[in-house]
């Protein structure tokens, strides 16, 4: 699974990543120890994630972040 945030929303990141691994948003709660509300309101864009959520995440579900620029 490969994401290019220019491509998406923040918001829409954590709901691909979670339904990319085929996880309900109560399970990713549990998986990652945040509340069900939290991941709807990250997918819903009510409220926005740290990047601390986004590597809880990526170390729970054996994923990369990478951080690159392009120079121009």
């Amino acid at each position: 699974m490969k994401i290019n945030v220019k491509d998406y929303k923040s918001n829409e990141i954590i709901k691909f990543i979670r339904e990319g691994l085929n996880l309900t948003q109560e399970q990713m709660a549990k998986d990652v120890g945040i509340s069900k509300s939290s991941i709807e309101k990250y997918e819903y864009g009510t409220v926005n994630y740290t990047f601390e959520t986004l590597i809880k995440i990526a170390q729970e579900y054996d994923l990369d972040v990478i951080i690159s620029t392009k120079r121009k």
